[in-house]
């Protein structure tokens, strides 16, 4: 966690210390609690959307949720094997994805602490994941690997790999993913001076528009399997 955090409202900030605790302060500087529990360094941190709870993950392979009202460990979020990443709430605040140096990205019930999936693609440390604005998609990044995915939450599928080895410079580079505010498009960066803007659909219904305004026809077997729709039986199947 090499940067503070702040609230939605902006009214607190979230700083990490070598003592393995997150501390919660208001902008003036004024500590309103400490967060002890992990027993290790604090990696990364983040607020619910409404402010009132707060994930963090370490080096010690786990996430906590925590209450910012008193600094309650809401839940321990366990199943990790190396050190986590990233963490973010999805936009309800009833679900956490985290991401880890395991190659691993995880989704959450926050209530519970229940893992509800595994995201299993990527081959390398996973850098960065996000909720879409639906709750429905997880985009991931890998610097190492040096993917970009799409993941669908309910079932934990793979939809696409967005940018791929081939589209990425040979040389190291950071890549990172994130959806814009409605959802609508999702940016990937890359190295110091790549910037990529693809286009993304929030529900089964807006991907079907956009397909048939692309192609304003019936869909043959192969479009459809481009666009991932369902296959229909009576076009067929693809054969590409």
């Amino acid at each position: 966690m090499p940067q503070p955090v702040f609230s939605p409202d902006g009214a607190l900030v979230l700083a990490a210390t070598d003592d393995n605790a997150v501390h919660i302060q208001k902008t003036d500087g004024t500590e309103l609690r400490a967060l002890v529990g992990h027993r290790d360094r604090i990696t990364t941190a983040g607020f619910s959307p409404d402010g009132q709870l707060i994930v963090t993950g370490s080096r010690d392979h786990t996430a906590r949720v925590w209450s910012t009202r008193d600094g309650r460990n809401v839940a321990s979020l366990e199943g990790h094997t190396d050190a986590l990443t990233a963490v973010a709430f999805s936009a309800d605040g009833q679900s956490v994805v985290t991401a880890s140096r395991d190659a691993t990205v995880r989704i959450w019930n926050v209530s519970s602490g229940a893992q509800r999936v595994v995201l299993r693609g990527h081959s390398a440390a996973v850098d960065s994941a996000q909720f879409g604005p639906s709750g429905l998609y997880v985009v991931t990044a890998s610097s190492q690997d040096r993917t970009v995915r799409l993941w669908a939450v309910p079932s934990g599928r793979q939809i696409a790999v967005l940018a791929g080895q081939d589209e990425v410079a040979l040389r190291a580079a950071l890549t990172r993913a994130t959806f814009s505010a409605d959802g609508t498009r999702i940016a990937i960066v890359s190295g110091q001076n790549s910037v990529r803007i693809i286009r993304s659909f929030q529900s089964l219904h807006d991907l079907i528009d956009f397909a048939r305004r692309v192609v304003p026809r019936d869909l043959t077997p192969c479009e459809r399997s481009r666009f991932f729709l369902p296959e229909d039986p009576t076009a067929g199947t693809c054969s590409d």
